[in-house]
């Protein structure tokens, strides 16, 4: 929804183009939002899942964040391994983290998360990868299209608008990972209050009957025939 009201929101805004250029922003875009999603899996106790990311030039920034919304403690291990089985990030028994690393070498890296310190409890992780600068493709391509007039203003402006618009989908992201996790602590506190509450009104109604026939039992008259 987000994404359609940005591209109508362009189109109000800039003058009218020709077909071609109004393709071109719709292009961009969508180019923008695509391979920055966000993932979310389920790790069982005492296992490791791990996905990877190929990095096809050196020297590329690569980002990596993660949340872990339910299970336990909220705590995982995560760990990033290079091509050639060195591990560049490490973090342990940590709730939320980011990393943001340089790649040097090709290849694939190898992103991990474990819950081998667990005996019971499945960990429930929403995390997210990213690849190069994503706006940086899109800054080239500005670049060789038009080197100034009314183009070059307009892939600027399109070029800032995706950038925002990839902003707001990982804020969007982060802020449904925090309230799934708020909403599971607030149930999972109603079902406490409610079963102690329960249990409460068990245990009053108990030891008012008791006290009702002990009290009979005081005040009762013992004859003697």
């Amino acid at each position: 929804w987000i994404l359609f009201e940005s591209l109508n929101f362009v189109f109000y805004l800039l003058p009218p183009l020709s077909e071609m250029i109004q393709w071109i922003a719709l292009a961009l875009l969508f180019v923008s939002a695509e391979g920055y999603g966000t993932l979310t899996i389920k790790v069982d106790a005492h296992k490791e899942e791990c996905f990877y990311e190929d990095v096809l030039v050196p020297r590329q920034k690569v980002f990596f964040s993660y949340k872990v919304s339910a299970g336990g403690s909220l705590d995982i291990d995560a760990y990033v391994q290079g091509p050639n089985d060195y591990v560049v990030v490490t973090q342990e028994r940590e709730q939320e983290g980011k990393a943001l690393f340089i790649a040097y070498e090709t290849g694939a890296y190898k992103f991990c998360f474990s819950n081998k310190m667990s005996t019971l409890t499945r960990k429930t992780v929403t995390f997210q990868t990213a690849v190069g600068d994503p706006t940086e493709a899109k800054k080239k391509s500005g670049d060789n299209k038009a080197k100034g007039g009314v183009s070059d203003g307009i892939d600027k402006s399109i070029i800032r608008l995706a950038e925002g618009l990839h902003e707001i989908k990982n804020e969007q992201s982060y802020l449904r990972t925090r309230e799934r996790h708020h909403r599971d602590t607030a149930e999972s506190t109603n079902e406490r209050v409610l079963y102690g509450g329960i249990v409460q009104a068990v245990c009053m109604l108990l030891m008012s009957g008791f006290q009702m026939v002990y009290l009979r039992r005081c005040f009762e008259v013992k004859r003697q025939v």
